[in-house]
C-alpha cells in the first residue's frame, strides 16, 4: 500500500472545506424547507380569508383535495367553493413537520378549523399534503385530511 505524505496545514484546509460544504448543504435545507413553509401558510391564509387569487396560483392543475368525509375536490371544484366566500372562521396548524425531496414537499400536520356555518362547527383534521415544484414555485398536488380526536 501506498503511502499518502500530507502536511498538517493540507490536512486543516480539506477538514475545513468539508465542514464548509456540510454547512452549506444545511443552508440549502432549511431555504426549501423554509420555501415549503411559507407556502403551506399562504395556503392556510388564502383558505381561511377565501381568496381565489392565491389559491389558483398555490393549487397544481391535476390537485385532488381529499376531504376527511370523503369528498374529493379538483382544483375548479375547491375554487368554486371556497375563493371569494368566508367558508372558515378560522384554521389553525400545529404539530407540522415538512420533507423536502428534490421537487417533492411532504407536509404533515393537524388543522383546527372552526368552520362559518350555523353552528360555527369545529373540526380537528390530520392532514397529509404532497406540494411540487413546477418553476421554482411550490404548488399543492395533493391533500388528504382525516378526522383526529381531539
Amino acid at each position: 500500500m501506498e503511502k499518502i505524505n500530507i502536511t498538517r496545514r493540507e490536512a486543516i484546509v480539506a477538514l475545513g472545506t468539508g465542514i464548509a460544504s456540510a454547512g452549506l448543504a444545511t443552508q440549502a435545507a432549511a431555504a426549501e424547507t423554509g420555501s415549503l413553509e411559507a407556502a403551506v401558510e399562504a395556503l392556510r391564509r388564502a383558505l381561511e380569508d377565501g381568496d381565489g387569487a392565491v389559491l389558483k396560483n398555490i393549487l397544481h392543475d391535476h390537485l385532488t383535495y381529499s376531504h376527511s368525509d370523503g369528498r374529493v375536490w379538483s382544483k375548479e371544484v375547491l375554487l368554486g367553493n371556497i375563493a371569494g366566500k368566508k367558508r372558515y372562521l378560522s384554521i389553525a396548524t400545529s404539530e407540522q413537520t415538512v420533507d423536502v425531496l428534490g421537487q417533492t414537499g411532504i407536509v404533515r400536520h393537524t388543522y383546527d378549523v372552526v368552520n362559518n356555518d350555523d353552528k360555527k362547527s369545529a373540526s380537528h383534521i390530520k392532514v397529509l399534503m404532497c406540494w411540487t415544484r413546477p418553476d421554482n414555485a411550490w404548488q399543492l398536488l395533493a391533500r388528504s385530511g382525516t378526522t383526529a380526536s381531539a
